[in-house]
């Protein structure tokens, strides 16, 4: 799936997400596995801070970080401590390229552990391209999106209407318009998946 078209489908479980909330890595790898099973699910990063420029970690990814870091454990991402938190908008628009290519798991997994395990600045290009290579993504389509400056405005436009339209924190679980927790039991997220 898409994530840029994510938000508008219908009958579809979409997860919205950004790389540096500890809840949605755990989202992430948790949903992954149900996509992998079969249920179907869209990924729609989101930079949820909305800066151009990284900041230091906040309190509450922090203590976020502490609280959920088991979880991601026993799911095969250590949480380390992050030194930055960075706008993640072109990591985002290189996702919905990776998920345009069938790249997207990749993407999101690649992404993840560079952020968590390598403490990797998802807001630096160059980083960004090495990921993009490391998952397969053709150079110059990486190159034309790094340099589009139309396509990144109307990115952040795009998450400015998905905020408007509630998604305030990540993750979130969308179906039809109606936003859950993304704290749902295996059971509940398979049943979700399987509309």
């Amino acid at each position: 799936m898409t994530s840029a078209a994510a938000p508008t489908l219908r009958g579809v479980l979409v997860l919205h997400f950004d790389y540096p909330s500890p809840a949605s890595a755990v989202a992430l790898l948790r949903l992954q596995r149900v996509a992998d099973g079969g249920g179907t699910v869209a990924f729609a990063g989101l930079d949820a801070l909305g800066l151009a420029t990284a900041v230091p970690p906040t309190l509450d990814q922090l203590v976020e970080r502490e609280r959920l870091g088991p979880r991601a454990a026993t799911l095969g991402l250590p949480l380390g401590r992050p030194s930055r938190r960075p706008p993640t908008l072109l990591a985002h628009l290189l996702g919905d390229l990776a998920d345009d290519r069938g790249l997207g798991a990749a993407w999101r997994g690649a992404c993840l552990r560079a952020y968590w395990v390598d403490d990797v600045d998802l807001g630096d290009a160059d980083r960004l391209r090495a990921l993009a290579a490391q998952v397969g993504l053709d150079p110059a389509d990486v190159e034309e999106l790094l340099g589009d400056r139309r396509r990144q405005l109307a990115r952040r436009q795009q998450d400015l209407a998905v905020r408007r339209r509630g998604v305030g924190t990540v993750p979130v679980l969308e179906l039809d318009g109606t936003f859950v927790s993304a704290d749902l039991d295996e059971a509940a997220l398979r049943e979700l998946a399987a509309l």
